[in-house]
Formats: structure tokens, sequence, C-alpha cells
């Protein structure tokens, strides 16, 4: 039967086994966080190309049906000047001239417009221009970032599996009822359930245990818990300097 400073020492041991585990799954959550927003500002830009690429169509289209009405009206205005020679009353004189007036009025309105197509298209180009640059080089990014991270994955996973490995041989060391409590406060203490006491603080959540518990705690003849945060605790001494 294990003594209570070797469960102690056995639960520090898996404890520190535990937080190597949850390193390097935070260090794996990280790297696909990262690479998730890259992706997302690749797929922006993106969005963001294709709408201005659809914009310039439309005004491209746009221009197009003007251009082609402007020279309809423009054939229009020329057909009804030359019949302004042959006319035979003012009636049919003034009705021309005003057939006349209105295409130009239409026309001098589908000109500005063109014109603001042109405007617009121009700074829609250089935008284009921007995000399509942005977008090639954070690209090549994350390509290059999503080939690192397949071998920084590759790597961390193999690691994992060492530790695994540790973690079962250092669970089997406990009894099932102090490995189950184990469990319980490092699902609620977020993966930390065995912390050192030094001079009285617990470290971990930093408050003074009571002077009492302090000194039982010293006698490692109990498994105590903080009253603070409730983790199981451990004196932990002080650690050693060298003089030099």
């Amino acid at each position: 039967m294990r003594t209570l400073r070797e469960v102690i020492r056995n639960l520090v041991q898996l404890q520190a086994v535990d937080l190597e585990i949850k390193k390097i799954d935070e260090e794996l959550a990280a790297a696909s966080s990262e690479l998730e927003a890259m992706r997302k500002s690749v797929a922006d830009h993106q969005e963001a190309i294709a709408e201005y690429t659809a914009r310039l169509e439309e005004g491209e289209a746009r221009r197009k049906e003007l251009e082609a009405a402007v020279e309809e009206a423009q054939a229009m205005i020329k057909d009804r000047q030359n019949k302004l020679m042959s006319v035979q009353t003012n009636r049919e004189y003034q009705s021309l001239l005003k057939e006349i007036d209105d295409a130009k009025a239409a026309n001098k309105e589908r000109e500005d417009e063109i014109v603001r197509i042109l405007e617009e298209a121009e700074y829609v180009q250089a935008r284009l221009d921007e995000r399509r640059e942005v977008c090639e080089k954070e690209e090549k990014a994350l390509a290059a970032a999503e080939k690192e991270a397949v071998d920084k994955e590759k790597k961390l996973n193999g690691s994992r599996e060492k530790i695994l490995k540790k973690r079962d041989a250092a669970a089997k060391k406990l009894d099932e009822k102090r490995l189950g409590r184990y469990e319980k406060i490092r699902e609620v203490r977020d993966g930390v359930a065995v912390v050192g006491v030094r001079d009285g603080v617990c470290y971990g959540c930093y408050m003074n245990v009571p002077p009492q518990l302090y000194n039982n705690l010293l006698k490692e003849d109990a498994l105590l818990s903080c009253p603070t945060c409730n983790r199981m605790i451990y004196y932990m001494p002080e650690p050693e300097t060298t003089e030099g």
C-alpha cells in the first residue's frame, strides 16, 4: 500500500503530465484557429473581388446599353432634322422640333450616366486591383502556413501520443477514488486539480490558506484541499538556490 507521500507525488506527477497534454492541445487549437482566421480573410477578399468584378460587368453592360441608345437617338435626331426641310405645316414642324429636343435631352442624361459609370469603374477597378494583390499575398501565406501546420500537427500529435502513455502509467498508480476526485476537480478548474502551497499561499488561486491548514499540510499525513479554490494541495518547498 502506498504512503500518502507517494500518493501526493503520484498526483503531482499526473498533474504535470496533464499540463503537458493541455499545452499541446492549446498549441493545436491555436494553430487551427490561426489557419481559420487566415482562410476567412482570404475568403473575404475573394468575396469582395467577386462583388467588384460583378459591379464592373454590370457597369460595362449598362454603358454599352446607353451607348447603343445614344447612337439610336442620334440617328433619330438626324432623321427628324432632315424631315424639317420638307414639312408642310407649322404644327408638324413644332412636333419634329420637340422630338429632336427630347432626344437631345435624353442623350444628355445618358451621356452623364456614362460618365458616372466610367468614373465608378475607375474607382472599382482600383479597389479590385488592391484586393487581388492582397488576396494573392495572403493565399501564398496561407498555403505556406497550411504546409507548416501539417508538419507541426504531426509532430505535436506524436508528442501527445507519447505523453498519453506516460499519463496512463501515472494514472494507474492512483486508486479509483482519488483518481476520480482528481478528474472532477480538473474538469471544473481549467485542467488544474493539484497545486502547491508555499509560504501559506495556494498557487492555484493565490489566496492565503488558514495557518492551521498550512501546518497540517506540512505533516503530509492527509490529502487536503484549498478552502478557496477546492484544488488538492501539497506543501511546495522553496526552490533551491545556488550561491556563486
